[in-house]
């Protein structure tokens, strides 16, 4: 039993692999068993690519192959970074019954896999804040006065300048961040707003 050759480039960590040289046949289909053949993940890019044989152990599955984008998470116990999967919605999904194939589409997906972006408050890699995570939670849900109200008196670079992106945003909360805005930066692109055709008028 070989294992497939992979050209795997720096950057990406394999976790788990029994993906052999072999293809399924009646013979051979008792290796096609397990949750997953093959895991590697990245921590720079934040992905992770599974691969399984589904049905298990069925001569009329497939390999499928999932790219998962994962989460930092501190753990205080060990003071290490870990990862968690959000394995209910991966970003692709390929199916084939080709071996080789897969091996092209995971030798693809190595080198053209773009960073997932992160897009919760952090006090440091891995540790949310939660107080202003359920602020950007709520925000992602609707642009309401209230929210808005909490964003302003959060003094928070990150939330504020969300609020200056949201397409609903009114000229008076623009006004109020120009001049109250947390930083220098969130001023000035307060400022570059309200010089848009959007509220000059």
């Amino acid at each position: 039993m070989n294992l497939q050759p992979l050209k795997i480039p720096s950057g990406w960590s394999v976790e788990w692999n029994v993906l052999t040289e072999t293809d399924p046949s009646e013979e051979t289909i008792h290796e096609f068993t397990g949750s997953s053949l093959l895991l590697l993940n990245s921590s720079t890019r934040l992905k992770a690519i599974d691969v399984s044989w589904r049905s298990e152990g069925d001569i009329n599955g497939a390999y499928y192959l999932q790219v998962i984008c994962l989460l930092p998470k501190f753990n205080v116990k060990t003071n290490t970074i870990e990862y968690d999967g959000l394995w209910e919605t991966p970003e692709l999904e390929f199916t084939t019954k080709n071996r080789l194939e897969l091996v092209d589409k995971i030798h693809e997906l190595l080198f053209t896999l773009k960073p997932y972006k992160d897009e919760r408050i952090l006090i440091q890699l891995g540790v949310v804040d939660d107080q202003n995570e359920l602020i950007r939670l709520e925000l992602q849900k609707g642009l309401t006065s209230d929210v808005v109200n909490k964003i302003i008196k959060s003094n928070h670079k990150k939330l504020q300048d969300l609020l200056l992106n949201h397409e609903q945003v009114l000229k008076q909360t623009v006004e109020e961040l120009a001049y109250s805005g947390v930083s220098k930066g969130i001023k000035n692109k307060a400022k570059q707003l309200l010089k848009s055709k959007r509220f000059k008028a």
